[in-house]
C-alpha cells in the first residue's frame, strides 16, 4: 500500500486546513493509497499542493543548454594565451585572469614581498622580479592596493618611504609622483564595515580595470573565516572579477598559528588554497634577519629556487646572493655548517635509572638497556611521534641532557632497534620500534604501521 509522504512543514500544512480534514486525514493515514492521496491534493488550494507535490528535477531549457555550451572546451577552440605579469627567478608567475595567495606566519615579510612586487609593477624589475614581455618599451602596470589591516599612516608610509624609493632604484630615469599617482591606486578600508569593505572592493575593481590588484587581507572581507559559504561566495566573486577584468588578484592570508602547522587560516584559507593559480610563502629565517619567499604550489610552473632578501640601513628590501641556510639533521634540529665532531659526554651512571643500565658488581663497565628503555617510552604502541617518544624516555631514564638522548638514539638505529619514519601525512618524524625477533639475521620491515 503506497502511503502519501508529506514534505517538510506537510505538519504546519494540516494544522492549516480544516478540523475536520486534518482529523480525517489522521484517521486514515495508515490505510491511504495513491488515490486517496490525490483527492486530498484535489481539494488543497495550488500553494498547498506545490508544497505536498513530489520535488522533480526541472527540464533544461534550450537556454541553459545554449549557455552550458559557450563554456565547452575543445581541442580547436581559440582561447587568448595565458599571460604572466612577471618573471621570478626565470620562472613565468602571476597571470592574468587568476588568482594568486600570498601567505606566512605574521611579521615574516608578507608585506615587504608585496612592496616588491608593486615596484616591479612601476618600473619594471625589482630584485627578483622582472616584468614578462619581449618589448624594450616597458609601460608601468595599473597597480590596486587594498589595505583593509593598517592605519592610513601604515599604508601611506609603506607607498612613500618603501615602494616609491624601490622604484627610484631600479630604474635610470626617477619616476615622478605623478605619473605614480596616475598608475598606482592605494585605498586603506580598515576604518569600514566588513559588507562595506567588500564592496567597495568590487568598486574598485570594476572601475579602474587594473593589471593587478593586491587585497591585504583577505579575511577582513568577511565575519567568520571559518565560514565555509562566505568563503566559497567570496573566491568565486575574485576569480569572476579576475576573468571579466583580465587581472592578477593576489590575496594575503595568514597561516596558521602552530608552528608546523603551515595551512592558511580558516574554511577561507581552504578555499583560496584550492582556487588559487599559485602560492607564495613567506618565511624569516630565525636570528639572521633575512626572508625567503618560497614559491609552494603552481598549476603551471613552479620555482625550485627560493628568493632571499634582507632590509637594509634605509628600511628598502635588498637581495641575499647566494644565502645559504643554516642546515637541519634528520630530526629538524638546527646544526652547524661546518664538518661534524666527535662529541663526548660528562656521563654519570649513578643519577639514571638503574632499571635501564646493564651492570656487574664490581665491574667498571657501564651501559643502556636500550632495547628494554626503548620498548617502555612505546607504552605498547608499534609507532610514536618522536617528540612523544622522547619525553617518556626521559622521564623513564632520568636522562637530562637532550643532546646525549639524541646520541643513544642514534645508537639505538644503529642496533636496528628503532627506526626514524617521516609521517606520510604531517611529514613529522615518527619513530618505529622494531620487535627482536625481527632481527636475527634480517633487516627490519618495510614501511612504518601509521
Amino acid at each position: 500500500m503506497l502511503l502519501p509522504v508529506l514534505p517538510k512543514g506537510g505538519t504546519a500544512i494540516l494544522a492549516k486546513m480544516s478540523t475536520f480534514t486534518a482529523l480525517k486525514i489522521n484517521n486514515k493515514f495508515t490505510e491511504m493509497n495513491q488515490e486517496n492521496l490525490n483527492f486530498v491534493k484535489g481539494s488543497m488550494s495550488r500553494k498547498r499542493q506545490a508544497a505536498v507535490k513530489t520535488l522533480e528535477p526541472a527540464e533544461p531549457t534550450q537556454e541553459e543548454i545554449d549557455e552550458l555550451f559557450v563554456e565547452r572546451i575543445t581541442p580547436e577552440r581559440e582561447l587568448p594565451p595565458m599571460q604572466p605579469l612577471f618573471d621570478m627567478l626565470d620562472v613565468p608567475c602571476f597571470y592574468r585572469g587568476e588568482l594568486v595567495a600570498d601567505c606566512g606566519k605574521a611579521k615574516t615579510g608578507k608585506t615587504f614581498f608585496l612592496s616588491i612586487l608593486m615596484s616591479a609593477c612601476l618600473s619594471g624589475e625589482t630584485l627578483a622580479l622582472k616584468r614578462h614581455t619581449e618589448s624594450t618599451e616597458i609601460k608601468p602596470l595599473r597597480v590596486l592596493w587594498i589595505d583593509t589591516e593598517q592605519s592610513q599612516q601604515s599604508t601611506q608610509e609603506i607607498l612613500r618611504d618603501r615602494i616609491i624609493p624601490l622604484t627610484e632604484k631600479s630604474v635610470s630615469s626617477v619616476k615622478s609622483v605623478c605619473d605614480i599617482n596616475n598608475t598606482f591606486f592605494a585605498f586603506n578600508l580598515r576604518g569600514l564595515g566588513y559588507e562595506k569593505r567588500d564592496r567597495m572592493v568590487d568598486v574598485a575593481i570594476r572601475t579602474l580595470k587594473p593589471d593587478i590588484v593586491i587585497i591585504d587581507g583577505v579575511k577582513d572581507l568577511m565575519t567568520d573565516i571559518n565560514d565555509a559559504v562566505q568563503a566559497t561566495f567570496l573566491m568565486e566573486k575574485f576569480m569572476a572579477l579576475a576573468k571579466d577584468t583580465n587581472s592578477c588578484i593576489v590575496c594575503v592570508l595568514h597561516q596558521n598559528k602552530a608552528e608546523q602547522d603551515r595551512n592558511m587560516r580558516g574554511s577561507i584559507g581552504t578555499e583560496l588554497t584550492n582556487k588559487a593559480f599559485e602560492v607564495f610563502q613567506c618565511d624569516v629565517i630565525e636570528d639572521s634577519g633575512t626572508f625567503k619567499v618560497t614559491h609552494t604550489f603552481s598549476r603551471k610552473r613552479k620555482m625550485k629556487r627560493k628568493f632571499y632578501y634582507r632590509v637594509d640601513e634605509q628600511g628598502l628590501p635588498v637581495e641575499c646572493a647566494n644565502y645559504q641556510e643554516q642546515p637541519r639533521d634528520d630530526w629538524g634540529r638546527w646544526t652547524s655548517k661546518n664538518h661534524k665532531q666527535a662529541v663526548t659526554f660528562d656521563v654519570k651512571w649513578d643519577t639514571f635509572n638503574q632499571e635501564y643500565i646493564i651492570h656487574e658488581e664490581g665491574s667498571d663497565s657501564y651501559d643502556w638497556n636500550l632495547r628494554e628503555l626503548f620498548e617502555d617510552a612505546m607504552e605498547g604502541r608499534p609507532s610514536r611521534p618522536f617528540k612523544h617518544f622522547m619525553g617518556a624516555s626521559l622521564k623513564l631514564s632520568h636522562i637530562v641532557d637532550p643532546n646525549y638522548f639524541y646520541h643513544l638514539v642514534d645508537v639505538g638505529i644503529e642496533k636496528k632497534i628503532i627506526s626514524k619514519e617521516p609521517h606520510p601525512e604531517t611529514k613529522e618524524a615518527w619513530i618505529v620500534f622494531h620487535e627482536e625477533t625481527l632481527f636475527d639475521g634480517a633487516d627490519h620491515q618495510d614501511g612504518a604501521p601509521f
